[in-house]
């Protein structure tokens, strides 16, 4: 285990996608395992969730295979012991990334989750109850660039039509963050004598992830 430091670290917008992979049952597990008959995922690819039956906890959920065999995959990091019973679903992998280059920052947001007041007239204490957990956030800032970069492209092109993108944060040690989310237009600043600069925002689908290497 070792610090997170802001050098090295590369922040990656799905280019492509491969077919859509038809996944017939989730564990209920940690992390949860997914089968789907001769998939031919390799350990490390790294994909989403739609089209889910059951365990709506799962859709639009970024995960990452583990532990590939002929039929199952591990969804690393991913508890989903106390989510509801898998009926259906797909798992869509990226086949191709490309980089945001021009980043220089992100910020995952976290947050507490809601609370529920269930307090009654017996009651000398107040008592509460956690309710929904915040919505995942992620903000990147970036040097403006005359011409966008293809994974600026990418993202803006996603906003027009109101889609969500996969992405994949690399520390320098091999560690990942990952989710799947809906992106903002990117924004730009301009001052004079000053290099141009922007920012962005994910609305992110289920978790982000915070994978080992």
């Amino acid at each position: 285990m070792a610090n997170v430091k802001g050098r090295n670290v590369r922040i990656e917008i799905a280019a492509t996608y491969a077919a859509a992979k038809t996944v017939t049952a989730v564990t209920l597990a940690n992390p949860g395992v997914a089968t789907c008959a001769t998939h031919g995922l390799a350990n490390d690819t790294v994909g989403y969730f739609s089209a889910v039956g059951g365990m709506a906890q799962l859709e639009g959920q970024a995960c990452r295979v583990k532990n590939q065999a002929t039929n199952t995959f591990e969804l690393q990091g991913l508890n989903t012991t106390n989510f509801t019973a898998f009926t259906a679903g797909t798992f869509t992998p990226v086949a191709t990334w490309s980089t945001l280059a021009e980043s220089t920052s992100y910020d995952i947001g976290g947050g507490a989750a809601d609370k529920l007041d269930v307090t009654t007239l017996i009651d000398i204490v107040k008592k509460e109850e956690q309710g929904l957990l915040p919505v995942s956030n992620v903000s990147c800032e970036v040097i403006a660039q005359d011409t966008p970069s293809t994974a600026m492209q990418l993202l803006e092109s996603a906003v027009q039509s109101q889609g969500a993108v996969v992405a994949r944060i690399t520390l320098p040690n091999g560690a990942v963050r990952i989710f799947y989310g809906e992106p903002s237009l990117p924004g730009e600043s301009v001052q004079v004598g000053a290099v141009g600069t922007g920012s962005l925002d994910f609305t992110a689908k289920g978790f982000v992830l915070k994978l080992a290497a």
